[in-house]
């Protein structure tokens, strides 16, 4: 199995990226293939709203920019992996672009063509609270409806919240996150 992760934290050692190489590491220890793609930091503009991904004879974006290198390995990933820590209720803003941009691909579930169908979809979050206080809710909700709406399989969430305590020091999550990798 191909299996694709978007990073889009800050931090390319911190928190987030710890929990989501747990995650690739499991993954890898059942013979799948990983590929983690840093979005921060790359050039990807938001969304225009322009619609010209739409028209006729569009071949995706109009926009020339980092993103086409994203959709690629997107179109060739059977598991898509979004990693962000928490900001705000949703997404950090480099992997929110990204989702948004994902607007240029055929994605309707009803039409055979649709570039998400028949994929697997999971967020790898990390905050400063408590699990049972992140705020995930909303955003699972929105990932799970557009999983409904593409054709893709909701996975659901690895998570951990810090409250003050390192990642590192929390050997119960990390061997969750290598759990969740090595039984997709």
């Amino acid at each position: 199995m191909n299996i694709c992760a978007l990073f889009g934290g800050p931090h390319k050692k911190g928190n987030t990226a710890a929990l989501l190489e747990k995650v690739l590491d499991g993954a890898r220890s059942a013979g799948h293939e990983t590929r983690r793609i840093d979005v921060t930091g790359m050039d990807i503009r938001p969304c225009k709203g322009c619609m010209g991904c739409k028209k006729p004879k569009a071949e995706g974006c109009v926009q020339r920019d980092d993103m086409g290198q994203v959709l690629d390995a997107v179109k060739s990933a059977d598991v898509l992996i979004l990693a962000s820590p928490m900001y705000w209720w949703n997404l950090a803003g480099p992997l929110k672009n990204v989702v948004d941009r994902f607007f240029s691909l055929p994605f309707n579930a009803k039409v055979e063509q649709s570039a998400f169908a028949g994929k697997k979809l999971m967020l790898v979050m990390t905050s400063g609270q408590p699990a049972v206080s992140d705020g995930r809710e909303g955003l699972e909700l929105i990932l799970a409806k557009m999983c409904e709406f593409t054709g893709m399989t909701w996975l659901g969430t690895v998570t951990t919240g810090t409250g003050g305590t390192p990642l590192a020091e929390q050997s119960d999550a990390l061997k969750a996150a290598r759990d969740a990798g090595a039984t997709l």
